[in-house]
């Protein structure tokens, strides 16, 4: 077979979603699978230090002045906003592109399968329609809102556009009936399935997002940690993260405690926020270090040595962060909400409900003493967890689920030309 990847973008280091088609492209690679991956040059600097002996099989879109222009006016923008407005202009404009350069890939229609693998959102429109070829989308992840106590945190101009973007968005993916005629599209769960277009012709089938790369992402559990506890905090420093909330319920939690570390790991508009934050408190038995961006082979160490991953968000589509944690044997203590709860159950982790902004500063200041104060349930935790993505969550399975998928479009493709 000849899988043809799109994606918009596809890095590692740009993190999210666009380290998705990355893990596809690679382990299709590793099988000595016919891939070909179509993709923004903005990806270019990241795919050419990790595929540097498969350039041939990668195949960029040109930045052009378009692009550059509209992503201008979306940075200008708030996130959400501009991801609707002139990021919706930006991705057609590239996808539009990537049509055409997918066209002339397709070399041998009765063995050949395209697979948009992000954007992930079901509702987003796409231009891969009219193929000649089996085409698959996802597994899309997404249908989010904010916990009715944090809707707040939407904005009333933000949250106008989100309806305005929900009331049309039936419309546009008629006029882009990329999703509506395509063969197979894979979603992360019931959530997500419920908030694609309607009128699909297609299969709809509910597989794991998300994966964890187990060669990446180890640790041999060892004896319970004696040392003050460290816990860690990975993602970006947006508001909708609540590491504001999270800070406050780590230094409640330092006060009967005792020492204990905080690692906040990313970068966004909230660090100087979360900085001065730190500043105003003067409790020594209360460590916060701002690690700002790292690439992941500086945060596994990091990662290994905490007693859990905390991670507050409000707004969790998918959560990678979390599996990369179990992937470590490291339990976990999140918000109930989103993505997480996807994978996480009370073997591996502690969820906390978003009942309130009260409620979430208290469950997350009792979860994180429960850990520090049980290092021994902490362990069992990252054991349980790490046997769980073994089982479920494996990048090389994820991929068998995917090439059965292809194998299964290509058969039915093929049964529909017999005579």
């Amino acid at each position: 077979m000849k899988i043809i990847l799109v994606a918009d973008h596809a890095s590692i280091d740009f993190g999210g979603e666009a380290a998705l088609p990355c893990h596809y492209f690679r382990i299709l690679l590793a099988r000595a699978i016919d891939v070909e991956l179509v993709v923004h040059e903005r990806s270019k600097p990241f795919l050419e230090k990790s595929f540097h002996n498969h350039q041939a099989n990668i195949h960029y879109i040109r930045d052009s002045q378009w692009h550059r222009l509209i992503y201008f006016f979306q940075q200008q923008l708030p996130t959400r906003i501009g991801y609707l407005s002139f990021g919706f202009l930006l991705r057609t404009l590239t996808q539009i592109q990537q049509k055409h350069l997918v066209s002339q890939l397709i070399s041998d229609p009765s063995n050949t399968v395209v697979h948009q693998v992000i954007p992930v959102s079901p509702k987003a429109p796409s231009m891969l329609f009219n193929m000649g070829v089996p085409v698959a989308f996802g597994p899309l992840n997404g249908g989010m809102t904010y916990p009715n106590a944090f809707s707040y945190y939407e904005g009333r101009l933000s949250n106008g556009f989100n309806r305005i973007g929900r009331l049309f968005s039936g419309l546009i993916n008629r006029c882009f009936p990329g999703k509506l005629q395509a063969n197979m599209i894979m979603v992360a769960n019931e959530r997500t399935k419920a908030a694609l277009p309607k009128g699909l012709t297609g299969d709809v089938r509910i597989i794991v997002e998300n994966g964890v790369d187990l060669s990446v992402w180890n640790k041999t559990p060892t004896a319970a940690e004696k040392t003050p506890p460290q816990f860690i905090y990975i993602g970006r420093l947006v508001d909708w993260k609540a590491v504001d909330l999270l800070l406050t319920a780590f230094y409640q939690a330092c006060e009967p405690f005792g020492k204990m570390a905080l690692h906040i790991v990313g970068d966004g508009s909230e660090r100087d926020t979360l900085e001065g934050m730190v500043s105003q408190h003067h409790n020594s038995n209360a460590q916060v270090i701002f690690h700002g961006w790292l690439p992941q082979r500086d945060i596994a160490p990091l990662l290994s040595r905490a007693r859990a991953l905390v991670l507050p968000s409000l707004y969790e589509c998918g959560g990678a962060v979390v599996l990369e944690a179990m992937a470590s044997s490291i339990a976990v203590i999140s918000t109930n909400w989103g993505g997480p709860t996807d994978y996480l159950d009370s073997r591996c982790g502690l969820l906390v409900e978003p009942s309130s902004r009260e409620a979430l500063i208290t469950g997350f200041k009792e979860a994180m003493l429960t850990l520090a104060q049980q290092p021994e349930t902490a362990q069992q935790m990252g054991i349980a967890g790490r046997k769980k993505v073994e089982e479920q969550y494996n990048w090389e399975r994820k991929v068998d689920e995917v090439m059965a998928i292809y194998q299964e479009l290509l058969t039915s493709q093929q049964t529909k030309r017999s005579p």
